[in-house]
């Protein structure tokens, strides 16, 4: 690939990622405030105990596959199969396992109706493993044009269905709903645009390859996964679920912009520094740019976030969540190195050190 047509590609790439992230947030952020000022803090506590599992799980599900087919410059369609295969067979494994585990998981954390949640949300473990392949055929291409249409859509239908749910009293299955809704119409239209069906034909030799590399990714996402749960789970166990409610709201909005941003950068700037893996000098010259720009961005907006967050939060979604505008400051220092530390890590992948990113 040229300079110059990679130099369009990451341009184009990188406005459609920020147009994707935007309009996803921008959605995200008018329901969330709809829906904060219709349920309650324990509605969001219950949803945040139930992605304990779910983020752990979906660590586990995409094996550091989809990364690994970024990365390779010559996928065949094998190597598109056997990952699907095992995202789709991890998927199912783990959502027998978190359906059995429903009653203990309900009586560890002293509520009843965690079995039933439980089991109902982590279906969009299924729905998601269907969806991972061919997000990363898209993402391969640089394709984010049509990532944003799928984005906007599901965001925009799915945040309808959660809103009239909780309008008709519904409570925490009203998120549940949204959130499902949401990955059901991602992974049918991300299936209707690419134009790719899967043989499930499996192929060992491909499968090395890939898990060769993508296995540490993946335990390095299931140790992050672990540590980063591990807040909600204390707070969970030894608070109340509305003061875990109140932690994830707090969380969510400091994740507007940093982890917002970063994933624009992310998403473009991997497939494009694998094209260029080779010429280190180019590379690592582009690798700083972003550094700077990203950085430089991200101090600014999460330190402005963090100074106006109690007039914020009272403002947007109401005086019951005043625990979340205290713990909203001290959330944004730390999100403010975030993307350093995200982009670090995306450089390793690029240079196939996933040894060292573990």
């Amino acid at each position: 690939m040229s300079k110059q047509s990679l130099k369009d590609k990451t341009i184009k790439g990188t406005a459609w990622s920020a147009i994707d992230n935007v309009t996803q947030m921008g959605v995200s952020f008018l329901v969330s405030i709809v829906l904060a000022r219709l349920l309650s803090p324990d509605d969001y506590g219950l949803i945040g105990i139930i992605n304990i599992f779910t983020v752990v799980c979906n660590a586990i599900i995409n094996g550091g596959f989809s990364a690994a087919l970024i990365r390779k410059k010559d996928v065949t369609d094998d190597d598109y199969n056997t990952s699907f295969i095992v995202n789709l067979g991890l998927s199912l494994l783990l959502y027998t396992l978190v359906f059995l585990a429903s009653p203990l998981i309900a009586d560890f954390f002293g509520r009843e109706e965690l079995v039933w949640l439980t089991r109902v949300s982590s279906l969009i473990m299924i729905i998601g493993a269907l969806a991972i392949v061919q997000q990363t055929r898209l993402t391969k291409r640089i394709d984010f044009k049509t990532q944003t249409k799928i984005t906007l859509t599901a965001s925009i239908i799915s945040g309808v269905i959660g809103i009239t749910m909780a309008f008709f009293d519904f409570g925490v299955w009203a998120l549940i709903a949204q959130m499902l809704s949401a990955q059901l119409l991602r992974t049918v239209l991300l299936w209707v645009y690419n134009h790719w069906v899967p043989s499930l034909r499996f192929n060992k030799k491909s499968f090395h390859e890939l898990f060769g590399f993508g296995w540490k990714l993946m335990v390095s996402a299931i140790l992050d996964s672990l540590w980063t749960q591990l807040y909600q789970v204390v707070v969970g166990k030894y608070y109340n679920a509305a003061t875990l409610g109140q932690y994830t709201r707090a969380k969510q909005f400091s994740q507007m912009f940093s982890s917002n941003l970063t994933n624009v950068i992310q998403r473009v700037t991997y497939p494009v520094l694998s094209e260029i893996q080779d010429d280190k000098e180019r590379m690592i010259a582009a690798y700083r740019r972003v550094i700077k720009i990203t950085m430089f961005l991200t101090f600014a907006l999460m330190f402005a976030l963090g100074a106006v967050s109690e007039p914020l939060l009272y403002c947007l979604i109401g005086e019951k969540w005043h625990d979340a505008a205290t713990y909203l400051p001290l959330i944004c220092i730390i999100g403010a190195s975030y993307p350093l530390h995200a982009l670090n890590l995306n450089m390793l992948q690029v240079q196939g050190r996933s040894d060292l990113f573990l």
